[in-house]
């Protein structure tokens, strides 16, 4: 899952963790992996998980509850992986 989140910048991750959302995320059943940063635009979301179901599950469980007044969820990219490589 990638996903542009345009206008938001690092505080959001700080946030993220502050309300708990991270926590739960690598407590959530299916979750592999997150990488985010800052980019020239916004904010980038990288997100690994066994299925897209389990992140559907989880991101309307836990995120789209959370989301300002006013501020919609933006609908991700999703794809299959091929490969994954970790370390040994």
């Amino acid at each position: 899952m990638i996903s542009e989140l345009p206008g938001v910048d690092a505080g959001f991750a700080q946030a993220a963790r502050e309300m708990g959302i991270l926590d739960e995320m690598v407590a959530a059943p299916g979750f592999v992996s997150h990488v985010s940063g800052a980019t020239s635009s916004g904010y980038r979301v990288v997100e690994v998980w066994e299925s897209r179901e389990a992140w559907q599950d989880w991101f309307d469980g836990h995120v789209v509850p959370r989301l300002p007044p006013g501020v919609e969820a933006t609908t991700p990219e999703m794809f299959e992986l091929s490969l994954n490589i970790t370390p040994a």
